[in-house]
């Protein structure tokens, strides 16, 4: 792997970021307060071709590899990382249906996702339910050509405005009883489906996180996601959930980035006892770190990214990696660019205030820290 950027994706990254500066930097503090509309910004997104970046030319997107959404989520998470965790959500519904969706499916979704038509959203947790699978309690089961899906997600990012979900559910078919599966769900041609308001949160409160409850929802024509070979459900799911820690990574990074250069101007600016903050060998070094372990994490996370375009095998073990990595450095270093600042970023109207909070979220969300150091230790065998 070239661990740098190729001429194209550095292009491609500069205008990632000159969006992100023009369109999301001035409207970060009212997306966290919800004074402004999410909606209408991921319209802005569409109309540029940035939700469907990796979608095929055929179904209306960009043809572009998984680096790139990397590199589009780092990118708009500098200055709102909801927006990142957002941006999760629809990409990894969209990559499922890329990779296990039926001929049918992917000409219906794909290229109303890309175009903002529809927002996708990838339904897993329950309220017994996170990481283990097994407790799953959604179940559905078929009547005549319909299948009929009741229980309740909770923590579905984006279901509030969302059109596509990709729900985890158990099959109840004598023929298969018990079975995982991910349905597709249209929410547009299917009633009996309650969403909650939005989840008040620590942090990432530009997006919006639902619950969704279905009460006997019927889902009319190809509704399942298919297999390929001898995959079974529960590595759908974890091929899902990998993609979505590589977002989440990118997100942290993004956020690490915009805190290091936040904590730099105001060390250039402020002075105390004579001297600039910048020139005392305490905030140098906290810099420093923030710097080495920013870096760090960049490189992780592009690797991670780099596996899904070119190397599935090891796409599980750096997702887990860069995950884990990148979402502890932004915890770490966000507080450090806070005590840096001092009044200045605590203050409930500051990048950084916010960004505090943001960090301890990303730990939690697509799969705990603890989790991802189970993932890595599965490759020794033990």
């Amino acid at each position: 792997m070239n661990t740098f950027l190729s001429s194209r994706q550095e292009s491609e990254r500069q205008k990632y970021r000159l969006f992100a500066s023009e369109r999301v930097y001035p409207l970060a503090e009212a997306l966290e307060r919800h004074r402004v509309s999410l909606k209408e910004l991921l319209q802005s997104c569409a109309q540029d071709g940035f939700l469907g970046l990796t979608v095929a030319y055929e179904y209306g997107g960009q043809g572009k590899s998984f680096l790139d959404q990397i590199l589009f989520v780092e990118a708009v998470s500098e200055f709102a990382p909801g927006l990142g965790f957002t941006l999760s959500a629809h990409t990894t519904a969209i990559e499922l249906l890329k990779r296990f969706g039926s001929v049918e499916q992917k000409a219906k979704f794909l290229p109303a996702l890309a175009k903002g038509d529809k927002i996708g959203s990838f339904a897993l947790s329950e309220e017994a339910a996170g990481t283990d699978l097994s407790a799953v309690q959604t179940v559905c089961y078929r009547q005549g050509d319909k299948l009929i899906l009741s229980g309740k997600k909770v923590w579905v990012a984006n279901a509030e405005f969302a059109g596509v979900l990709i729900v985890l559910t158990r099959m109840r078919d004598s023929s298969d009883d018990g079975q995982l599966a991910l349905a597709v769900v249209d929410l547009a041609e299917t009633d009996k489906i309650d969403i909650s308001p939005d989840r008040s949160t620590l942090g990432l409160r530009a997006a919006y996180i639902n619950d969704v409850e279905f009460t006997g929802s019927e889902l009319v024509g190809d509704n399942l996601l298919a297999f390929q070979a001898a995959e079974t459900t529960v590595e759908q799911v974890r091929y899902g959930l990998d993609l979505s820690n590589i977002q989440m990574a990118a997100t942290a990074v993004g956020m690490l980035s915009g805190a290091l250069n936040a904590a730099a101007d105001h060390a250039r600016q402020r002075k105390q006892f004579g001297k600039r903050l910048g020139q005392f060998q305490a905030v140098q070094w906290k810099l420093a770190d923030c710097s080495v372990e920013l870096d760090a994490s960049r490189l992780l996370t592009y690797r991670a990214a780099w596996s899904a375009d070119e190397n599935v095998a090891d796409l599980r073990k750096n997702a887990a990696m860069c995950k884990w990595y990148a979402t502890k450095a932004s915890r770490v270093h966000v507080s450090e660019a806070v005590q840096i600042l001092g009044s200045a970023g605590v203050s409930g109207d500051s990048l950084l205030e916010r960004f505090y909070r943001d960090a301890k979220m990303l730990e939690i969300c697509q799969g705990t820290s603890e989790l991802q150091k189970i993932i890595l230790a599965e490759e020794f065998a033990l």
